[in-house]
């Protein structure tokens, strides 16, 4: 098999529920973080038992860079197919080992072993899963469509997050809190184990975008991305994951400093799981006839100057229209610039080593401050007292963003980017 292999919808659409549904398998874990605290890491202070579900839901993304290595390679070797099968079965099995591990009160210590487990075994999982599936869609994506087709990546996490404040709301307005925190939130792991093998079917069906020469050069000396390409390449990741998980900790943000009531923070991550999946499609769109690089700079900067008087204004007088107008400018001007710098840095990528290398750029940039964000966030809140720290996150991340865009030297259509050696932009794939 040489050349371009197109894909149906069908098959689009099984890239991207597979996708979905394992990044609502890790995310729900954050959004019913208080309720996990409370039967595994059961203290005096609850502000502490809610510190260690964080810090368990940080743990997952140690297991990443290892699952982009190992599953990325595997994608790079075998086929993009087959490494998308593995991690989602592998995340199916983590998620039902969550869902079903007995509580604190029951087996002690070793439910929350167990679960920390669990999650590395997460981790590892989803770390293989980006490689792959954005190297799918790169190479499958028609001519001129690459930042659309690249641009289902950041959508189907928005998905994921979508459903799982859905389903998050209705947890919570439906069950009294007691039994949230019993049962209420394991019944939201096995909704979407439910769907595992509907994800595995259409995986099944996915063709092969890896053509076997390219394939065989994985075996034989291949020049590979240059540092300074995968150093950019990361930074550029890591400020994207911070205001990601930013956003994602707006549930607990919502719950525990602005005293709102759940309902409406699960409805503050629904805002945002619909503006990182409209909006990330609309960014990728538009970075095809506007060049990557606009798109990653001018939604960072308005990002920028706005997180701090969207954070300032909700502290400040707390309600639930402040709270999802506020999640939806951000979420929207989020998802706009990282379509983007996604696609331009799975381009930049030889193809023959695309699937393990930009799995390790992610995951790397994911692995540092994606599993710490949030428990930063909260240690900073407690620490300092000033509950506008997330905006502070926000800031630093844009800023870091739209100096490495300015350091990004592209044109749609090119191979290069950034500011790679020419050797290396030829060696780069479609």
């Amino acid at each position: 098999m040489t050349g371009q292999v197109s894909i149906k919808r069908r098959h689009l659409a099984g890239i991207v529920m597979g996708n979905v549904l394992e990044f609502y398998d890790f995310t729900v874990f954050g959004f019913f973080a208080l309720q996990i605290s409370r039967n595994f890491f059961p203290t005096d202070d609850p502000f502490s038992g809610l510190l260690l579900a964080l810090a368990t839901f940080g743990v997952g993304f140690l297991g990443r860079p290892v699952g982009a290595h190992y599953i990325g390679r595997y994608g790079d070797r075998v086929g993009r197919k087959p490494a998308m099968l593995l991690s989602f079965s592998l995340m199916g099995g983590a998620l039902l080992v969550i869902a079903l591990t007995p509580p604190h009160h029951m087996i002690g210590v070793a439910g929350a072993v167990i679960v920390v487990i669990a999650r590395l075994v997460q981790g590892f999982a989803i770390g293989g899963e980006v490689g792959p599936t954005t190297a799918m869609l790169i190479e499958a994506a028609p001519r001129g469509r690459k930042g659309m087709y690249g641009g289902w990546q950041i959508a189907s996490q928005g998905m994921a997050i979508l459903l799982a404040g859905g389903v998050g709301l209705t947890i919570s307005s439906q069950l009294p809190p007691a039994d949230v925190d019993a049962w209420g939130w394991r019944v939201a792991l096995l909704l979407g184990a439910a769907l595992l093998p509907l994800g595995f079917w259409l995986r099944r069906t996915l063709p092969e975008t890896l053509p076997e020469d390219v394939a065989a050069a994985d075996h034989q000396p291949a020049q590979s991305a240059s540092f300074s390409f995968i150093s950019l390449g990361i930074v550029l990741i890591l400020s994207g994951t911070v205001v990601n998980y930013t956003l994602q900790y707006l549930t607990t943000y919502a719950i525990t400093t602005l005293a709102l009531d759940p309902v409406t923070a699960f409805a503050s991550t629904s805002v945002v799981g619909g503006c990182l999946m409209l909006f990330g499609l609309a960014g990728g769109f538009l970075s095809d006839f506007t060049g990557r690089k606009p798109m990653v700079i001018l939604p960072r900067i308005l990002l920028l100057v706005l997180a701090y008087p969207v954070f300032s204004n909700l502290v400040a007088a707390p309600s639930e229209q402040g709270l999802l107008i506020g999640a939806a400018m951000l979420a929207a001007l989020y998802a706009l610039s990282t379509a983007a710098a996604n696609v331009s840095v799975a381009e930049g990528l030889p193809r023959a080593q695309r699937s393990r290398l930009y799995a390790l750029i992610y995951s790397i940039a994911v692995a540092v401050f994606g599993g710490t964000t949030q428990f930063i966030i909260a240690a900073l809140i407690k620490w300092t007292g000033n509950p506008v720290a997330p905006a502070w996150c926000m800031v630093a991340a844009s800023i870091a963003a739209i100096a490495v865009a300015f350091a990004m030297r592209e044109t749609v259509g090119e191979r290069r980017r950034f500011r790679e050696p020419k050797a290396v932009a030829e060696g780069a794939g479609a």
